[in-house]
């Protein structure tokens, strides 16, 4: 007899460029290559838009079974979708979601699945949604908590969650994306090149990048949408947004990279970046904020160096000191790089699949 499918419940919306939509796409690929049979549903999107072209986009390679349904508008929570396909979620194999509010919605009708959490201090805590996770989580109808974070499992067993069934499960990276990338070259070190991609705000360290760029100590080079404007100038360029499919070939321009997240970002608690992880593989030297839940991943000065946040002269005195060790950043980038073989998507969902009894 065949298994009936594991179901994922998304909101992210297929037109938008955003992480959650990257990190659920990559993580239906790896289901499949996991043995899992699943179908994505997410909330409906424009009608010139062609999926198979936009999963392309993403780099996916697999052909996946994404559905679209209007009954999944945010502003119902998945509230219709939930009545009419109650008997089907019932039967699949198991149901997940990254949406808390999808999560309230199946615990309501009664419907045991696993839910990923992302977002603890702004979500679970700023939003009133922690007690009742828990409360389901304990009543069994949310089997899995899947926390992206020891950060954000910490919240969660604080509150009451089950231990024995919250799964601390990383962000992770399509390792064979980076195969072809060129060694990371310290001859370039006395005028390196630094590139970011991602959302360009001040959030995410643009005030970094500006007074670096104006030091000239590096080329900088931004890719991404502009939540705070910023213009080109001297030594810092800004370029629109590349598909994801493209990143490989950013990083392999990138000499240094820089990830100057601020204590102001929302989910800077419990922050689990994938362009750390890409730049990991990739094999660079690797510069990036003092925040615990960094911390969890890379370790100061021997697959990172750890810089305060907001002390743009420690970011810039970070960038001489590779500069006048260029041994120190050879071994940052192989070490971040073999280290980055822990975070395949692949191992990912492996993992979630397995404690899940899904395969």
């Amino acid at each position: 007899m065949t298994r009936p499918p594991v179901v994922y419940l998304g909101r992210s919306r297929l037109q938008r460029n955003r992480a959650n939509l990257i990190q659920t796409l990559q993580m239906m690929e790896a289901f499949r290559q996991a043995g899992v049979d699943a179908t994505l549903y997410l909330p409906p999107w424009p009608g010139s838009l062609d999926l198979e072209s936009r999963l392309r986009d993403f780099g996916i390679e697999s052909s996946l079974d994404i559905r679209s349904s209007w009954l999944l508008n945010r502003r119902w929570n998945a509230r219709p979708f939930v009545r009419l396909y109650g008997r089907r979620l019932r039967k699949a194999l198991g149901v997940y979601t990254r949406s808390v509010q999808i999560s309230a919605t199946l615990a309501a009708a009664g419907i045991p699945h696993q839910l990923e959490i992302h977002e603890a201090e702004r979500e679970l805590i700023g939003k009133g949604y922690l007690a009742g996770i828990v409360k389901h989580h304990r009543q069994g109808l949310i089997g899995w908590l899947v926390p992206i974070s020891h950060a954000a499992a910490d919240v969660l067993i604080r509150a009451g969650a089950v231990a024995e069934r919250v799964l601390v499960s990383p962000s992770g990276t399509k390792l064979s994306a980076f195969d072809r990338i060129p060694a990371f070259d310290p001859d370039r070190l006395s005028a390196p090149r630094i590139v970011y991609l991602g959302r360009l705000s001040r959030d995410r360290g643009l005030d970094v990048f500006q007074e670096i760029a104006a030091t000239e100590i590096a080329d900088v080079t931004l890719v991404g949408e502009q939540e705070d404007t910023v213009q080109a100038s001297g030594k810092l360029h800004v370029v629109p947004f590349v598909p994801h499919r493209d990143v490989p070939t950013w990083w392999e321009r990138s000499d240094l990279v820089l990830l100057p997240y601020q204590r102001s970002l929302p989910h800077a608690d419990s922050i689990s970046p994938i362009k750390l992880f890409e730049a990991m593989a990739a094999g660079r030297p690797i510069i990036v904020s003092d925040l615990p839940a960094i911390r969890e991943i890379v370790d100061h000065e021997k697959t990172a160096l750890l810089v305060e946040p907001a002390d743009t002269g420690g970011w810039i005195a970070a960038i001489r000191r590779l500069q006048n060790d260029p041994q120190l950043a050879c071994r940052l980038a192989q070490a971040a790089k073999q280290k980055a073989r822990e975070y395949s998507w692949e191992k990912r969902a492996e993992r979630i699949a397995k404690a899940c009894g899904w395969i």
